[in-house]
């Protein structure tokens, strides 16, 4: 699902990437705001970022440490990986699972964080594209995913995670076909069928996955 560079058109990519950066700059400062303060939170608080309360970050630093443990784990996740063509390829993204535990803000940024050293690094996906799959796997795979699951959540716990993370991954997979569609790389309607396809295989993964994981933390937190 990571896009290289020359598979997007110029005003396509640089688009995303800039808005893609506005939201990373937002992000960051709520993320900040709750590093900054979360050693002031007392015990007993019922406020919570996920599945755990504000007592599972017993300060500044654990909390940090505790975005970066789940920036690990998302990049093993994603080490899951199912060629497409070319240099394109299919994986699990580990979206709601983020945002579930940290909040949408962290788990944009965590998300966010995660591709910009796959790309810098690991040449997973362009430099330029890079806004396109920030846009279609940290945004609308884990911040929109992340209110799915809360629409949901109250009524059927385990629902909600399945349907946010067929949510996440097929509209990250379809929202790429439209800007591979858009610059001219691929012909939308020959590859839709193929593309939904592949995709719902991993998505049927990513939940089952998702819900194990979460699991053991919860059972972790008490």
């Amino acid at each position: 699902m990571h896009i290289c560079d020359g598979f997007l058109n110029n005003s396509l990519a640089m688009g995303l990437l800039a808005g893609m950066s506005v939201v990373f700059s937002y992000c960051l400062k709520r993320v900040y705001k709750v590093a900054t303060t979360v050693s002031t939170i007392t015990s007993g608080s019922n406020k919570n970022i996920g599945i755990c309360t504000f007592e599972f970050f017993n300060g500044t630093n654990e909390y940090i440490q505790k975005l970066t443990i789940i920036a690990m784990w998302i990049f093993a996740l994603q080490m899951f990986n199912i060629h497409v063509q070319s240099k394109i390829s299919a994986h699990l993204i580990g979206g709601v699972f983020a945002a579930v535990i940290l909040g949408p803000f962290a788990g944009f940024l965590v998300m966010s964080l995660v591709f910009i050293i796959q790309c810098i690094f690991f040449s997973d996906g362009g430099i330029l594209a890079l806004g396109a799959n920030i846009f279609n796997m940290a945004f609308i795979g884990s911040f929109i995913s992340y209110y799915i699951y809360k629409a949901i959540v109250n009524k059927n716990y385990h629902l909600a995670i399945f349907i946010s993370c067929l949510f996440s991954i097929l509209s990250a997979a379809f929202f790429c076909l439209v800007e591979l569609s858009v610059s001219g790389t691929v012909h939308f309607s020959a590859s839709f069928k193929n593309m939904m396809h592949l995709h719902l295989i991993v998505a049927l993964l990513e939940a089952v996955i998702t819900l194990v994981l979460l699991r053991l933390l919860k059972f972790a937190c008490k």
